[in-house]
């Protein structure tokens, strides 16, 4: 398999920590006291810093995250020089999406004119592009198909699925990861060009820790099975962030170190899913990977499932990333999925 384009576009409003600091003290003036307003905002900006959140992206009232999935997707057509009526399957994988069903990769084929493709999604919340990678890889090596799209299309957060309207304190808790994260859209054009590089790809579920991070939907009731559980605002994000940062972390350290292939290769260039820049240099750090790790984090906040594809389409445009590297990606997420990718770009 061979990954022929990388490209993403990114919304136009920025966000600052004081823009968003902004955010969460105009929504709950009038809920809580001058002194209680001043404690949260102090509360989340810790956080922030704690972080390493700086900036961040997301849509501009005139912007639409499917006019952005395009832009990318016919980005990376052109670069790869591959024109719309070779693309075989399109795979959506990102969080955001207009609706349960059908595919939001159909609504992406129409709208970016790919006549000849079959579509469907991944959904796998920050790991939806690993995933994806995966599973296109399988598809290209049965031969059926030669050429794939790979789409996120992380935006439309800030709009639909921040709650920064507190109805105690305590609840800024679970809604403080919601503000470190960023709008992105990558499209990744991957062939059957060059059947013998193979990614080495390998995920594992932690199912214990599913309910760490969520966006519930209305039934959410329905799948749980005991009455105990994290709240169940429908469509609104949150995360026990410390939880799931400290068990991901430990999980993905253990994983690299007890594989022998992962921990033998050596590579040219590592990026990961950028939730935290403490994670992820704790997590460099520990697996000696300080020295060619990409951050992300500072300049785009965590843009989910779009973070990898958006750290190697940036790292390609500022020279960091060329043709015979050999890559590797750490993945991080909710569910509680760990992982890695072993490339040759």
């Amino acid at each position: 398999m061979k990954l022929a384009a990388i490209a993403h576009a990114i919304p136009s409003r920025r966000l600052t920590n004081d823009d968003v600091v902004g955010i969460l003290r105009a929504q709950n003036e009038g809920r809580f006291s001058p002194e209680e307003l001043a404690l949260l905002e102090h509360r989340l900006r810790t956080y922030l810093s704690a972080a390493g959140t700086a900036v961040r992206f997301c849509l501009a009232d005139s912007e639409k995250a499917i006019h952005l999935a395009v832009a990318a997707v016919r980005d990376a057509l052109d670069t790869a020089g591959t024109a719309p009526e070779a693309v075989d399957f399109v795979i959506y994988c990102g969080v955001a999406r207009g609706w349960i069903e059908p595919s939001t990769a159909s609504a992406i084929q129409a709208a970016a004119g790919l006549p000849r493709a079959t579509s469907f999604d991944v959904v796998d919340a920050c790991a939806g592009w690993l995933r994806a990678l995966e599973l296109a890889q399988q598809l290209l090596r049965g031969g059926h198909y030669r050429c794939g799209l790979i789409v996120t299309g992380e935006c439309g957060l800030y709009r639909h699925y921040l709650q920064a309207a507190l109805t105690s304190a305590d609840e800024l808790e679970e809604r403080l990861a919601a503000f470190t994260l960023g709008e992105a859209t990558t499209a990744t054009v991957v062939t059957d060009a060059d059947p013998t590089i193979e990614a080495y790809i390998r995920l594992r579920t932690l199912p214990e820790y599913h309910r760490l991070c969520m966006i519930p939907l209305p039934n959410m009731p329905d799948f749980v099975p005991d009455a105990v559980g994290p709240p169940t605002t429908p469509h609104k994000f949150s995360c026990a962030s410390r939880d799931l940062l400290r068990a991901a972390t430990r999980a993905i350290i253990d994983m690299f170190r007890a594989d022998p292939v992962l921990a033998a290769d050596r590579y040219d260039l590592c990026v990961g899913h950028s939730a935290s820049q403490k994670a992820e240099q704790l997590i460099t750090d520990r697996l000696g990977l300080t020295s060619v790790y990409y951050p992300m984090h500072a300049r785009y906040g965590n843009t989910g499932s779009a973070s990898i594809p958006l750290a190697l389409s940036v790292a390609l445009r500022e020279g960091r990333l060329r043709r015979g590297h050999r890559v590797l990606v750490i993945m991080g997420s909710a569910g509680i999925t760990v992982g890695f990718g072993a490339l040759t770009f």
